[in-house]
């Protein structure tokens, strides 16, 4: 059910051309120094800029007041239509090793991966020194990190971007967006945001989403860039079309307010919807702002309980009250399972869904799902017709196989699956749902 919203969606691969070979002086600080302090990582940062200058037609971000060049941005009418970016380059993983064997390359990728499930930190940065040490691109961005976020060690903005510049010279797409994200904040060095657009659109070119939606947003503000409403989408969507969450909810913007693109209510709530699924505060504000202009507002009631209100102890007496016997009940899982055994007309089964319990507040309902058998069409089509009814035009469409409607503090979505001859029906609080996809 989750595929209503856009970032469920896969897409087929962008056809972004060639990509362009770093070539980059070796940095000057070696491995093993001692803690690298801002300063220092500034003038390792300058050491590191030996990028040969972009190609005249690739107008990136060499020429003063140049713009990048992205293709014309033309906003599919649905989701599937949004391509997304080609795999990550294996350049940084065809690198030299420094003589480590297949075997012991493995060994210590295992030892990192056990490590950090684990949560053994300290041995997780002990396997990365060795990959980094040897030259793995990916290991000296992981260990970049690690500095930035203070895991299993003591924050230091300073080393953490050494090992990003080091990873983005080595040419790992993540390092370069790394590198560039800190250049853009001033985080470690000092800020130089048409330096920080440059490494960032490198990165973009590769297919890296954070480092797109970064891009974007630089020329959403005009920081490093010329200020540019339609590179910034274009951008979001590349972002958008591999799920990154920021993207989604400014791209939705845009499709809201006509910034950049052609104004289109049905598909900003579309990737509203799927950035609030993922968390976004501003998504959520937005899909509740939007359901604000509609004349009406029709509250999601359903076996007498408020849905946006609601929490598990509330909704299992109810749902008992209403005859539903529960196949599945229990505070280890995220959702109850009913039978709904004829109390819902037509329907084979319905679950409920929690977000976590906290210390002083009982677990929030996240959404609530009702399953139907549908041996055809027709069936979608009342079902729809009776939602219609009830709450008034969808507010969006996809695909002809699910519609939506936005109340604001719930999203409403029917979703026809023709390969399980089932369709299903959707309760969503978007400020807790994200909550039980956590669990």
């Amino acid at each position: 059910m989750k595929n209503i919203a856009v970032h469920r969606c896969r897409r087929a691969a962008l056809a972004w051309g060639g990509c362009l070979l770093l070539v980059l002086s070796p940095l000057s600080a070696a491995y093993g120094a001692a803690p690298v302090s801002a300063d220092e990582a500034a003038k390792i940062v300058h050491d590191a800029r030996g990028l040969p200058p972009l190609p005249a037609t690739d107008a990136g971000v060499a020429p003063e007041g140049a713009l990048l060049t992205t293709p014309p941005l033309e906003a599919p009418a649905t989701p599937g239509a949004l391509a997304s970016p080609p795999p990550e380059s294996v350049a940084a993983d065809a690198a030299g090793k420094g003589g480590l064997t297949p075997e012991e390359l493995r060994a210590l990728e295992s030892a990192y991966d056990a490590a950090r499930k684990s949560g053994d930190m300290v041995e997780a940065r002990n396997a990365l020194e060795q990959l980094a040490r040897r030259g793995d691109a990916r290991a000296m961005n992981r260990l970049g990190l690690l500095f930035d976020r203070g895991l299993g060690v003591e924050p230091d903005a300073g080393r953490a971007v050494y090992w990003f510049a080091r990873a983005a010279a080595a040419g790992d797409a993540a390092g370069m967006a790394n590198y560039g994200r800190m250049l853009q904040e001033g985080k470690g060095v000092s800020p130089d945001p048409r330096e920080a657009a440059r490494w960032l659109y490198l990165a973009a070119k590769q297919g890296q989403r954070e480092a797109q939606y970064n891009l974007g947003l630089m020329y959403e503000r005009g920081h490093g860039v010329p200020r540019d409403d339609k590179a910034a989408a274009a951008w979001y969507s590349r972002a958008a079309a591999q799920d990154q969450p920021q993207a989604l909810a400014r791209l939705g913007h845009f499709f809201r307010t006509g910034t950049g693109v052609a104004k289109n209510i049905p598909r900003a709530t579309l990737l509203l919807l799927g950035a609030a699924m993922a968390g976004s505060e501003d998504a959520i504000r937005e899909l509740k702002e939007l359901a604000e202009e509609k004349p009406a507002k029709t509250e999601a009631v359903m076996f007498g309980q408020r849905l946006d209100a609601t929490d598990r102890a509330a909704m299992r007496k109810a749902l008992r009250a209403a005859g539903l016997r529960p196949t599945r009940e229990s505070d280890d899982f995220v959702c109850d399972v009913y039978d709904p055994a004829g109390k819902v007309p037509g329907a084979a089964q319905v679950a409920a869904c929690y977000g976590p319990a906290r210390s002083e507040a009982p677990a929030r309902l996240g959404f609530l799902k009702i399953d139907y058998p549908a041996t055809g069409p027709e069936f979608v089509k009342r079902l729809n017709a009776m939602m219609a009814d009830r709450f008034g035009p969808a507010s969006a469409e996809e695909s002809g196989d699910a519609h939506l409607w936005n109340l604001g503090d719930i999203v409403i979505a029917t979703q026809y699956a023709p390969d399980h001859q089932q369709v299903g029906l959707m309760y969503m609080v978007p400020e807790v749902y994200h909550l039980t996809q956590a669990r």
